[in-house]
C-alpha cells in the first residue's frame, strides 16, 4: 500500500494510516461485526478489511481519492476536515459526472465511507442505484463457452485445469477458494459428497489433518453438491494427493463466476417448488426474522425462499436477494 509515497501529502498520509490500521486479515468478519452491533454500534460494518481484494480495491480508491484531493483541495490535510466540507460528496458526484456504472459508484462510495467512518448515504445519498437488469458480470459465459473451454484444456493436457472448472461447476467455489481447494476438503456424506470449507485458522471446527481454506469475510461453511456427481467426483479426488491443491492458479479465461452461477442454478432448480404449491402463509427464516416463504424480486418474478436459502448457504451469502440479482439470471433467459 504506497499512497502516500506516490501523492506525498498529509491527505494520502491519513488515508494511508486508515486503511493500514484496519486489516485483519485471517479473521472472520462475521464474527467481527457480531461483537461490534454487540457493544452497541448502529454501523453493520465490522469496521475492518478482511480481504485481499477489498484491501487492494480500497487502496485503490483512496489513491485517487488522495490525487483527487491533492489537486482540488490541497489545504486539506484530515480525513474529518474532508467528510466535514463534503469534499467526499464532491469526489463522488464527479466520478457521476463521468458516466461509471453504477456498481462502480456504489464502490467508490463505500471506500469513501470506510475511510470516513460513516453510512453510505452519508457520502453521497443521491447516487444511482443497482439494478439488476443492468448488471452484467458473467452474462456472456455460456454452457457452450464452459463446455468448448473443458475440452480444450483436456485436448491440451491442461487436466488440473480442467478438473477445477468441473469441481467448481458442482460446488460454485470462488476463485480464490477453488485455488486453495483439496481432496480432504470433500467429505462422503451418506450417498453424496459435501465440501467444507473452514474459512480461517480460528475455526473450531477443522477436521483432523485439514488445511484452511481462506474463504470471503473468514466464514466456515458447508457446500451441497448433487448425488449425480458423485462418481465423477470421486474419479477426480483419486488423481490427487489428500493434501494436494488440485489446481493452485486458475487461467483468467476461466470465468469462474459464470460457472458459479451454473452452480446456483442447478442447485436451485433441483429443491425449487413450483410457486403455485408454496403456501401463501408459509414463511421461513432469513437473517433472523420470519418471511414470506414466496419471494417476489424487483422484476416481479417470484422464487421459493427456502430454496433460495439453501443455494445462499452454499454460495457463502446469507441474503435471497444477492442469489437472485448475482446468479439466477440464467433462469430468466
Amino acid at each position: 500500500m504506497k499512497i502516500y509515497d506516490e501523492i506525498r501529502t498529509p491527505f494520502a498520509k491519513a488515508c494511508q494510516d486508515k486503511l493500514s490500521s484496519s486489516i485483519a486479515k485471517g479473521t472472520s468478519k462475521h464474527q467481527a461485526r457480531a461483537e461490534k452491533l454487540q457493544s452497541g454500534s448502529e454501523r453493520k460494518s465490522s469496521g475492518m478489511l478482511h480481504s485481499d481484494r477489498t484491501i487492494d480495491g480500497y487502496a485503490d480508491i483512496a489513491k485517487r481519492y488522495a490525487r483527487w484531493m491533492a489537486t482540488e483541495h490541497p489545504d486539506c490535510r484530515k480525513l474529518i476536515v474532508a467528510h466535514k466540507r463534503h469534499y467526499d460528496r464532491e469526489y463522488i458526484q464527479a466520478q457521476i459526472d463521468k458516466g461509471l456504472k453504477a456498481a462502480t459508484i456504489k464502490t467508490y462510495t463505500a471506500a469513501l465511507a470506510f475511510l470516513h467512518k460513516c453510512n453510505m448515504d452519508d457520502v453521497h445519498s443521491n447516487r444511482p442505484m443497482v439494478r439488476t437488469q443492468d448488471a452484467t458480470r458473467s452474462r456472456s459465459y455460456s454452457e457452450a463457452t464452459y463446455n468448448n473451454q473443458l475440452c480444450y484444456r483436456r485436448k491440451h493436457g491442461e487436466d488440473r485445469v480442467a478438473d477445477i472448472m468441473q469441481i467448481c461447476r458442482m460446488t460454485g467455489l470462488r476463485e480464490d477458494e477453488a485455488e486453495q481447494v483439496r481432496p480432504f476438503n470433500f467429505h462422503l456424506d451418506q450417498d453424496r459428497f459435501i465440501c467444507h470449507l473452514s474459512g480461517n485458522n480460528d475455526s473450531k471446527n477443522i477436521g483432523q489433518g485439514e488445511q484452511t481454506v481462506w474463504s470471503k469475510g473468514g466464514r466456515e461453511r458447508t457446500i451441497e453438491i448433487l448425488p449425480k456427481y458423485t462418481g465423477q467426483l470421486r474419479e477426480i479426488l483419486s488423481r490427487y494427493e489428500t493434501d494436494e491443491r488440485i489446481c493452485s492458479k486458475i487461467p483468467d479465461r476461466i470465468d469462474v463466476h459464470g460457472i458459479r452461477s451454473m452452480y446456483a442454478c442447478e442447485l436451485y432448480q433441483a429443491y425449487a417448488r413450483p410457486v403455485e404449491e408454496i403456501p401463501v402463509k408459509e414463511r421461513t427464516v432469513e437473517n433472523g426474522k420470519s418471511c414470506p416463504s414466496r419471494y417476489r424480486d424487483a422484476q416481479g418474478m417470484v422464487w421459493d425462499r427456502r430454496a433460495l436459502l439453501r443455494v445462499s448457504a452454499s454460495l457463502g451469502h446469507s441474503r435471497s436477494s444477492v442469489v437472485v440479482a448475482s446468479y439466477l439470471w440464467r433462469l430468466r433467459e
